[in-house]
């Protein structure tokens, strides 16, 4: 049993290692380019800022209540669904069908290191440093010209975020490598990826605040995968002081769940895959 426990403990260190080499190289890589930075900053600026102004016109017109929520409280929630965004952890999908077309996973399958673990710490990297600061700058920007909820004073507010944000980076990495790793089976996943992408951007609330679902797509929200994702964006609401351990307990089932399908299918793809080029 202890050498096992060992062993374990070795395989998780290398892991932990590699994802660290490959975020320091990324994120330094970042810093010395900024040309990233600028796009992704803009197009958070671009979305999330007329969505924003949209919002804050229609609230307005409500006199400041739209089904029983505020401008202020939906206006964050959106905010942070669009700063979670930013990970770009949609993208591992499609990187992972142009190694598999480009016959690069054949190359990478006999590195010694594990393909997902390297494939997912590259796509953290990736969006890492624009999350980091356009995060921080829009929290300052965001609550100078709109104002903090009460809600985000919780003392339960900060650490009930930091774990639905690493749950909902696992969940939403599981799930995209789930779509991506298809392309061993399917020659193009972009309709399989549209539409599983369209649903979390619906669920998330990307354009809709979740607060503003009817009864019915609130519930496929909350227990389905593609709103668990983003549970990030439920935090700000004044629910979320006795529903965040049903809604972590809802993210880890789907963390798990999703981690047993990729395990399945990479598996699988692994035996379809001739790594000596026979």
């Amino acid at each position: 049993m202890i050498p096992i426990l060992k062993q374990s403990l070795e395989i998780f260190m290398k892991v932990i290692r590699l994802g660290s080499k490959i975020i320091q190289t990324l994120v330094r890589d970042r810093i010395y380019y900024p040309g990233k930075l600028m796009v992704d900053t803009f197009g958070m600026v671009a979305r999330c800022g007329v969505l924003l102004l949209l919002y804050w016109y229609v609230f307005r017109l409500n006199n400041g209540m739209v089904n029983g929520t505020t401008f202020l409280i939906a206006a964050w929630s959106m905010f942070l669904y669009f700063a979670f965004s930013v990970l770009r952890l949609r993208g591992i999908s499609k990187e992972i069908m142009r190694d598999i077309r480009s016959g690069t996973v054949e190359i990478l399958l006999c590195k010694p290191i594990s393909y997902l673990s390297y494939r997912m710490w590259w796509q953290v990297g990736t969006g890492l440093y624009s999350f980091l600061v356009i995060s921080l700058v829009g929290v300052i920007a965001l609550a100078f010209i709109v104002g903090i909820p009460e809600t985000m004073s919780a003392r339960i507010f900060i650490p009930t975020l930091v774990i639905v944000v690493l749950l909902g980076v696992l969940l939403s990495l599981f799930l995209y490598t789930a779509v991506g790793l298809l392309a061993f089976w399917i020659e193009d996943i972009d309709p399989v990826f549209w539409v599983v992408d369209k649903t979390v951007m619906i669920l998330g609330g990307s354009y809709l605040p979740v607060a503003l679902f009817p009864d019915l797509m609130y519930k496929f929200a909350v227990w389905s995968p593609f709103g668990a994702s983003q549970f990030v964006t439920h935090t700000v609401y004044e629910t979320w002081g006795v529903e965040w351990m049903m809604k972590v307990g809802i993210q880890v089932f789907w963390v798990v769940a999703f981690l047993v399908i990729t395990l399945l299918l990479f598996a699988k793809a692994r035996k379809k895959v001739s790594v000596n080029g026979g």
